[in-house]
């Protein structure tokens, strides 16, 4: 017991006058997409976005997940689209480059910022592509906004959370903050530390993603976390009159597969594509099947949609 206290009381002292290390790398390291950010203002609050590709390209948004930021869960996917498209990656409120809310939000909320984002820099119809609870923020897009919206894909993400994991959930966010709060570690450490165990992220960018990861703030985090909760697309979701992708990686450990199941099949014009043995960290570790799988949508999509156009024409 006296080992204990004596243990606690030195990771106090740390805590309160030590600095905050990074791991040490064994491998040189490198930044793996060099593509700079530049901000723009929605309303008052600043929000970062990257842009790469060609400008005649069609435009598709990038949106990411919970705790990360466009650059970290998007930069094994975006090089691959912008060979073709004119990419836009929004780093959404609280997470990233963007300023971080410690009020209470919505996730509407940041579908409107996307969207006044598109808006300013004259951009749309596009194709919104949206992970996690990126796939939130897009569905919330596409209703809220869907003359801003030509193609929708949804990745490893839901429609809503049944009442018991919510109550989980809460009590997890709210841990979780308390946690990050009295010791400095928590999420950023273990997502980075995951993403190199298993071989997501290569070992040279190590370095790159622990310090894009602490770019988060545990306040702003817990209420994203809270946002996310209490989204629910259900009373609206079969109204989407949008061509839909839904994307399922058939390990997911934290979406489980017939929750996203269930959101496919309450979009009526939706195509469903299985990654078998993908965990929830496909957009690393299986980016260029996401990818390709992408295009190929949206080049049969306005493939049909033209033959369909073509259709009504000859019928009238």
């Amino acid at each position: 017991m006296k080992w204990v206290r004596r243990g606690l009381f030195v990771a106090i002292v740390w805590r309160l006058f030590g600095p905050v290390l990074p791991p040490r790398w064994r491998k040189p390291q490198e930044h793996p997409w060099r593509v700079p950010a530049r901000t723009l203002f929605v309303g008052d609050r600043e929000l970062s976005i990257r842009e790469a590709g060609p400008l005649s390209g069609s435009p598709v948004v990038l949106i990411h997940g919970l705790a990360g930021s466009s650059m970290a869960e998007w930069y094994k996917v975006a090089p691959i689209l912008a060979e073709h498209q004119r990419l836009i990656m929004i780093d959404h409120r609280s997470h990233g480059l963007s300023v971080a809310e410690r009020g209470r939000f919505e996730i509407a909320d940041e579908a409107d910022d996307a969207a006044d984002i598109l808006r300013q820099i004259g951009v749309g119809p596009a194709t919104v592509v949206g992970y996690s609870m990126g796939g939130a923020i897009a569905q919330a897009v596409a209703y809220r906004h869907p003359e801003l919206v030509s193609h929708l894909v949804l990745v490893a993400t839901m429609s809503h959370h049944p009442l018991w994991w919510k109550q989980a959930r809460i009590a997890g966010a709210v841990i979780a903050r308390a946690w990050e709060r009295i010791t400095g570690t928590g999420t950023p450490e273990v997502r980075t530390g995951y993403l190199l165990a298993v071989g997501a992220v290569a070992p040279d960018h190590g370095r790159w993603l622990w310090e894009e990861t602490h770019r988060r703030d545990p306040d702003a985090g817990a209420e994203a976390s809270l946002a996310l909760l209490r989204f629910d697309s259900r009373p609206w979701l079969s109204r989407l009159a949008i061509p839909t992708l839904v994307v399922i990686p058939t390990k997911d450990q934290l979406v489980p597969t017939n929750w996203q199941r269930d959101l496919a099949a309450r979009i009526r014009d939706s195509v469903v594509y299985e990654i078998e043995g993908a965990h929830h960290e496909v957009p690393w570790t299986h980016a260029d099947r996401l990818a390709n799988r992408i295009l190929d949508f949206l080049e049969t999509s306005d493939v049909r949609h033209q033959i369909s156009d073509r259709n009504l024409t000859s019928e009238s």
